[in-house]
């Protein structure tokens, strides 16, 4: 059996990744439909949402907002965190906090 795989060659996603992908694009979607700005690429940009797929973890959303105004308004952040929560939490996803509450990862 030839093991071999050329450069180049795509494969075919797995079901768990493809899986992921849908899921983000339903988080996308609910998010958006929400109000919020979620931005196209993974990084948020300020005041926007980042959203993607993590292989590892489940869907990341984070919130775009410099290091400076994430310790000067920990309240705002707070709010934005529980907003997002609460949206995800009424869609019926199962939603965590990583990088303490600065990620929220959706896993179902």
């Amino acid at each position: 059996m030839d093991t071999h795989r050329d450069v180049g060659t795509s494969v075919a996603p797995t079901a768990a990744t493809a899986a992921g992908q849908d899921l983000e694009r339903v988080v996308r979607q609910e998010l958006t439909e929400a109000g919020f700005s979620v931005e196209p690429s993974l990084l948020a940009a300020d005041g926007g949402l980042g959203v993607w797929h993590d292989p590892a973890r489940g869907v990341v959303v984070t919130w775009g907002s410099s290091a400076e105004q994430l310790v000067r308004y920990s309240t705002i952040r707070d709010a934005v965190q529980l907003a997002l929560r609460t949206v995800l939490v009424e869609a019926g996803h199962q939603v965590k906090e990583d990088f303490d509450g600065l990620e929220l990862i959706v896993t179902s």
